[in-house]
């Protein structure tokens, strides 16, 4: 079911159908903190999200994790004429398979994303978690999203 929403800002519509959007997710700015980059395709109709994510923290050795992105979204209610997007979403690292190489390994999570945005896509809050190389789960917790230009977004090409 298609949900509309009238509070976005009187000068702008808000996004429905197929969209790109772009955010980056952390404590920008302050040395040391893990950053996610997400670029997610959002599909309306069915209330999914799609796309890929680099999360990165300038510590010794340095985090450089890449993941495809998938998930779901809905919309929240939480007071009248205020409404809340929460995105739940899952990543896997990105594997490239030989072609014709059959149905290959079962391939565990490198993220757990949960945002809160605004009805416009445009900003709010979001924890997420990430596993290391060595395979040890961090949390991040309480952190802004903002929204980011898909030009400033780019995976490693090495992944």
């Amino acid at each position: 079911m298609q949900k509309s929403s009238s509070s976005c800002s009187s000068t702008k519509e808000c996004k429905t159908g197929l969209f790109l959007t772009c955010y980056e997710i952390g404590a920008v700015g302050v040395p040391g903190a893990p950053v996610l980059k997400t670029c997610l395709t959002v599909c309306t109709p069915q209330e999914t999200i799609s796309g890929a994510g680099s999360v990165t923290q300038a510590v010794n050795p340095p985090v450089d994790i890449q993941t495809i992105i998938t998930g779901q979204y809905t919309y929240m209610t939480v007071m009248p004429n205020t409404s809340k997007i929460l995105v739940i979403a899952e990543g896997y690292p990105p594997v490239k398979f030989p072609s014709g190489a059959g149905i290959g390994p079962v391939i565990l999570p490198n993220v757990q994303l949960r945002m809160v945005l605004d009805e416009c896509w445009e900003k709010g809050v979001a924890e997420f978690k990430f596993c290391d190389a060595s395979g040890c789960w961090h949390e991040v917790k309480n952190v802004p999203v903002k929204s980011i230009p898909s030009s400033s977004f780019a995976l490693n090409a090495a992944a």
